[in-house]
């Protein structure tokens, strides 16, 4: 690797991000076929996306309030609209978010090189980045705009030391445009800038710009945008542990540390922070100002009491990708400067721990490949033959993991959260998800069963579709 040429890094790079895009990208697909994603929040953004390609500009039926933007705040939606109204589907949403957490690959390779000055560990951290576990879990649980913060943020620091500043203005604007909170990561990313590059008038600049125009907007988002839209800060119940409003939860924080320390450092939470830093061996810490970058992730991550944000196992570790891959590249740099006779070993301990971490954690390593993805059963053969037959103009209510594959409607709810009684109800007599125990499901669908208003079918003894009289499925007509 020490003689390797600049073309053929470059074609091992882009080699490398081929072999992840083809696995990635087959695995999220046959497991959206296979009925295996759910109404939160694949259902969301299909059906968002839907909507709005016929006029209804980010409404969705499913979240909290009507409007997407009342509940996070995701312009980055907008670019990806074109595409949808060319290939309306799904699978677009899906294969788009592979590519673009692929790519980011390509500035972090290009960063590290420029960095350290060595093209084989850049290498190394460009292949630990698409063996990285938590981008795995980021790629696989669905689709969110705030994957897009990771590649977005990768490039823009590249830019920001090759002083092409067009370039990072763009990407920092797409990394805050992924989502609110992403802001606070773009903010927090130009005040390390500016730090790091402190002496430098035109860098010093740049940084305090990008930090102070994300604090603006993160502001305006939070005080006019979002409430215009009917919602805001839905999520701040995750954090009720704390306080009841930020004003609070901060004050509680600030007054009383050993509330910070109990909430943040739980045994689960250590457990997560293990893993989280165990792919790139723990490098960030060794250049502990690159922390910096990682605080807004951080603390949302670990001060909440909502188990899925800190289990590594959906997208809330998109805030934290990027920046751990930046502050690892300064971790190893700082570790060449100390000790340069040792680059050998740190190369090797650092190859060492992206396989432990890949194997030992991701859902696509050896041990754990999801194979029932790509196999069919015969719930899901009479699942795609029930979704078929549902009209298209109907309304629908179904359990969450069909509720994406019905999603090309106007309303379509999780069974049970329908405001009004819709045109079809799809139940599944052997899954009570979203319901809290048996007899809330028997009342539900008995609901509609004595309604007198629909006709009823029982398909294998197990599914039940209420199809409202005088609506015919598609195969009756």
């Amino acid at each position: 690797m020490k003689f390797l040429g600049e073309r053929q890094a470059i074609l091992i790079v882009f080699a490398v991000i081929f072999i992840y895009v083809l696995i990635m990208g087959a695995v999220s697909v046959a497991r959206h076929y296979n009925f295996q994603t759910q109404a939160w929040d694949m259902g969301i953004f299909a059906q968002t996306f839907w909507n709005t390609a016929h006029g209804r500009v980010m409404q969705n039926s499913i979240e909290e309030v009507p409007n997407h933007f009342g509940v996070h705040m995701s312009p980055i939606l907008f670019i990806l609209v074109p595409g949808f109204l060319i290939f309306p589907s799904v699978y677009y949403l899906l294969i788009v978010q592979t590519l673009a957490l692929a790519l980011g690959a390509w500035p972090l390779y290009l960063f590290a090189k420029k960095i350290l000055e060595r093209k084989d560990l850049a290498l190394a951290l460009a292949a630990g980045y698409l063996l990285y576990p938590p981008l795995h879990w980021v790629n696989l649980f669905d689709f969110h705009p705030v994957a897009f913060l990771v590649p977005a943020l990768l490039a823009a620091f590249y830019f920001f030391y090759e002083k092409k500043w067009f370039w990072f203005w763009v990407f920092m604007v797409v990394a805050a445009a992924s989502q609110e909170d992403a802001v606070l990561a773009a903010m927090f990313a130009g005040l390390f800038l500016a730090a790091l590059r402190w002496d430098e008038k035109k860098e010093r600049k740049m940084g305090l710009a990008a930090a102070l125009i994300a604090l603006v907007y993160f502001v305006l988002s939070m005080k006019i945008i979002m409430p215009y839209f009917g919602g805001g800060l839905l999520r701040l119940d995750r954090y009720a542990e704390l306080g009841g409003s930020v004003g609070e939860i901060a004050r509680n924080l600030l007054f009383n540390p050993a509330l910070f320390f109990k909430t943040a450092f739980s045994a689960q939470k250590l457990s997560y922070l293990f893993w989280l830093f165990l792919p790139v061996a723990f490098l960030p810490f060794v250049y502990l100002p690159a922390i910096l970058l990682l605080i807004p992730g951080l603390l949302e991550n670990l001060l909440t009491s909502f188990g899925n944000q800190f289990s590594g196992f959906y997208q809330y570790d998109s805030m934290l990708i990027a920046g751990i891959f930046i502050s690892s590249v300064y971790g190893l740099r700082t570790l060449l400067k100390r000790r340069p006779d040792k680059a050998l070993l740190f190369k090797s301990i650092i190859i060492c721990a992206i396989f432990a971490g890949f194997l030992l954690r991701s859902p696509v390593s050896p041990f754990s490949f999801p194979v029932e993805f790509f196999k069919s059963n015969e719930r899901q053969q009479t699942l795609r033959q029930i979704v078929k037959s549902v009209p298209s103009g109907a309304s629908v209510a179904a359990e969450t993991n069909i509720v994406p594959h019905l999603s090309d409607r106007e309303y379509v709810y999780m069974s049970g959260s329908e405001p009004f009684m819709v045109d079809v109800v799809i139940l599944d007599g052997a899954d009570f998800f979203g319901f809290k125990d048996p007899d809330s499901f028997r009342k539900y669908a008995d609901s509609y069963a004595n309604a007198g208003e629909y006709d009823v079918r029982v398909i294998k003894e197990r599914y039940i579709v209420f199809t409202k009289k005088g609506l015919f499925l598609e195969t009756e007509q």
